[in-house]
């Protein structure tokens, strides 16, 4: 019998499929909603995972259990300690779909402004090297929530919520977090890219009524690292093998 976690892998692969490699086409929004709704369903007992498992008095703020990876999607839970962070970084050109399976954590997203052209106030600009400026990115917030196991999962899509950091509150808490296509480092196609807000700013510039916050990238923190975890849940791997035999 396929489990639920299997069901959630394969409709995702089987939507993911077809667009990976081609940039300029979407998911329609009934096919965002149907994998929605199968993620709003997933909990810890889906994927075997028990917290009582994890140590938590290691000092690595992040844990990573792998269930499946390839070009087209990853499939994976992460484990973030108690007052730590996956910090702000982005989601370039990439679907993710964010669902709590233990404790609660803030999360705050942030989207591209759509059809903006202007330039930082120059109060901002003046905060960062001149040889840097080109670098500074406006972004609009669209959602600064507490996420927990009883709410939906979160969805982030190419035009909206691709930056975001998440932060473990009253206690650890692990979601269940797929990604498409997946992260691409060896070409460049899809790197993972690391941001901080330039405070300070005085001029309030407003975008289609949105005040704009403009980011600067930055290297991967150094409080911020991650160690793997073991699955042991009901196998992904021989799900998908199931569909694209």
């Amino acid at each position: 019998m396929v489990s639920n976690i299997q069901k959630v892998a394969q409709t995702a692969y089987r939507l993911f499929s077809r667009i990976c490699g081609n940039s300029d086409v979407l998911l329609s929004s009934q096919n965002v909603g149907l994998l929605t709704s199968m993620m709003n369903n997933i909990k810890d007992k889906d994927v075997n995972f028990d917290m009582s498992k994890i140590s938590l008095e290691s000092e690595t703020p992040v844990s990573y259990i792998d269930i499946y990876e390839d070009p087209v999607m990853t499939m994976a839970i992460f484990i973030i300690r108690d007052g730590c962070k996956i910090p702000l970084h982005d989601h370039p050109g990439m679907y993710g779909f964010c669902k709590v399976i233990h404790g609660s954590a803030r999360m705050k997203s942030f989207s591209d402004p759509q059809n903006f052209n202007g330039n930082p106030p120059e109060n901002i600009a003046s905060k960062i090297r001149p040889y840097l400026r080109h670098s500074i990115k406006p972004v609009v917030l669209e959602e600064e929530s507490i996420i927990s196991s009883e709410d939906n999962c979160c969805v982030v899509t190419p035009n909206h919520g691709s930056y975001h950091e998440l932060i473990a509150v009253n206690g650890p808490v692990a979601f269940l977090d797929i990604l498409a296509p997946s992260y691409d480092h060896s070409t460049g196609a899809r790197i993972c890219q690391y941001y901080e807000e330039i405070k300070g700013q005085t001029e309030q510039i407003k975008h289609l009524g949105k005040p704009l916050i403009w980011f600067t990238p930055i290297s991967q923190p150094s409080d911020f690292w991650c160690d793997p975890e073991e699955y042991e849940g009901p196998s992904v791997v021989d799900a998908l093998n199931e569909i694209v035999k």
